[in-house]
């Protein structure tokens, strides 16, 4: 088993992104460019013949491994301008916890002490037949019945028209979307129909998106983003038309 920290480096612009890896295969034989949202991004848009990996320091065991990338990738690496990591190095996932005899041992007396408590409710007779209640036919009927009622139809009716302020335009964020810079790491919004700049995709979590809305202002199409220049030369521009159906159910 190889335990390395490994650097990658972007040839185009030179940002880097530091990381560790336990693998059975040989570092620069596994093709393993790390799993951080900001390099995978960074990959998918410049291609991975664009990047770089070499290892920085071989390791004999994960703590030693989870150490050296803890050296490296401080609070003040990751706030660097040139460096794709979101987060600082060290143990990080679960590995160094689940599955170990402290974590059984854990789990065990937390189990054993939620019985003596009592918090368990499946040991509880009355939760039991309460629980069994309302996944009997006959609960399910009463429940249906009471949903056809005029007075609780009146009720939810009139619940609905309460809410309605916060519905469609009335919703003070009707027609913006998040967009993201999968590089400088910032996050905007901005209305639907805006065009999204060079560098940013839509969304909060940076991924790179591949299809786009064009329309010419009587018709609109879902394209691939790659065609979205010819069609603009077709007269179409970005963005769904306003009185198209999904937009008035956007969720922003």
């Amino acid at each position: 088993m190889y335990y390395y920290v490994y650097q990658i480096t972007n040839l185009l612009n030179n940002k880097i992104y530091v990381g560790k890896h336990k693998s059975e295969k040989h570092p620069y034989e596994n093709g393993y460019y790390g799993s951080g949202k900001q390099i995978t991004a960074a990959i998918a848009k410049y291609g991975i013949d664009n990047f770089k990996k070499e290892v920085l320091h071989y390791c004999s065991s994960k703590d030693e491994m989870a150490a050296k990338e803890a050296e490296i990738v401080t609070e003040e690496f990751v706030k660097l301008p040139n460096t794709y990591n979101m987060h600082k190095g060290g143990p990080g996932g679960w590995d160094h916890y689940n599955g170990s005899r402290q974590h059984r041992e854990n789990s065990r007396k937390g189990g054993q002490n939620s019985g003596r408590r009592g918090s368990n409710p499946f040991k509880n007779p009355e939760f039991q037949k309460k629980y069994s209640w309302t996944r009997s036919p006959e609960h399910m009927k009463l429940m249906t019945d009471r949903a056809k009622d005029p007075v609780v139809i009146a009720k939810r009716k009139e619940t609905f028209k309460k809410q309605k302020h916060s519905q469609g335009e009335n919703n003070s964020q009707f027609g913006r979307v998040w967009i993201s810079n999968v590089l400088t790491k910032e996050v905007k919004r901005i209305t639907i129909n805006d065009t999204i700049p060079d560098g940013w995709v839509r969304g909060k979590k940076g991924h790179l998106i591949t299809k786009c809305w064009v329309n010419n202002g009587v018709k609109e199409h879902y394209i691939l983003l790659e065609n979205e220049q010819e069609y603009k030369l077709k007269g179409f521009s970005s963005g769904r038309l306003k009185n198209s159906m999904p937009q008035n159910r956007i969720v922003v």
